[in-house]
């Protein structure tokens, strides 16, 4: 307990912290109040974007959960910042059982990604309300609210942990934060745009199948084909999100009980 209110401390008494959670809430608002707004002006050029669709109105409150990146981010930060100022030496020589400071890393991690994706979501759902309020036919069900959540606090969870593991695993946090960020925005997004049917084993998928939301958007000029029918459902998903964070957990523990900390 000494050790996850040491770690906690140092979470929330630094500044960054809450750039965290401000870039978190500013990207939930930045997806989902123009998403209505941008599936709208697309209807012409892509087909089954029509707002009268009521799985489509839940893919655009579904925008509120984007913050997810900036759990990554803040994941890699509670680690890698040790290393990079060299706060690791002092931290693990008062802990010689390293692995009860990344136990105590890992809830603290989870416990604040589930915070900033909480806060994140819900400012999400009134951006997007503020843009589906210009559309007086869309309508949604109000059941999806607890299905975004609940992948709201499982993403913020897992993605949380990943990016502890991701930060023990690359000691420059520069360059883990600028590669998850390359691979949750572009990479990611490219595996899905020319090999659909993989996007549902890959986090932002799993993601997605937990909100268990069924779009299928076609472009008329066969341009491209995306549907999330055919991803794994909530409990599926879940599992898979856990067994991702287990895995990472897992080899990052592993390395660093056996790299050299100095």
């Amino acid at each position: 307990m000494n050790l996850i209110k040491s770690e906690y401390r140092k979470l929330v008494y630094t500044r960054s912290f809450y750039g965290y959670l401000a870039g978190a809430v500013f990207l939930s608002l930045i997806s989902s109040i123009p998403a209505a707004f941008s599936f709208n002006s697309l209807k012409s050029q892509l087909n089954g974007t029509s707002l009268m669709d009521p799985q489509l109105v839940a893919g655009v409150y579904g925008k509120a959960i984007s913050g997810y990146l900036f759990v990554m981010i803040l994941g890699i930060a509670i680690i890698g910042n040790e290393f990079q100022n060299g706060q690791a030496v002092t931290t693990f020589l008062a802990t010689p059982k390293r692995i009860k400071v990344l136990y105590a890393k890992l809830l603290v991690a989870a416990g604040a990604g589930i915070f900033l994706m909480l806060v994140s979501t819900l400012l999400g759902f009134v951006g997007a309300y503020v843009g589906l309020s210009h559309y007086p036919h869309a309508k949604v069900d109000s059941t999806i609210f607890f299905d975004l959540l609940v992948a709201a606090v499982v993403s913020g969870a897992v993605i949380a942990i990943m990016g502890v593991a991701i930060g023990a695993l690359i000691r420059n946090i520069k360059i883990a934060q600028a590669g998850a960020i390359i691979w949750l925005s572009i990479v990611e997004r490219l595996i899905v745009l020319f090999w659909a049917a993989g996007g549902k084993y890959l986090p932002s998928g799993l993601i997605l199948g937990m909100m268990n939301i069924h779009i299928s958007v076609k472009s008329t000029k066969k341009f491209f084909d995306i549907s999330t029918a055919n991803y794994f459902g909530p409990g599926i998903s879940v599992s898979l999100l856990l067994l991702y964070a287990a895995i990472f957990a897992s080899l990052g523990s592993w390395v660093s009980l056996r790299r050299d900390i100095g």
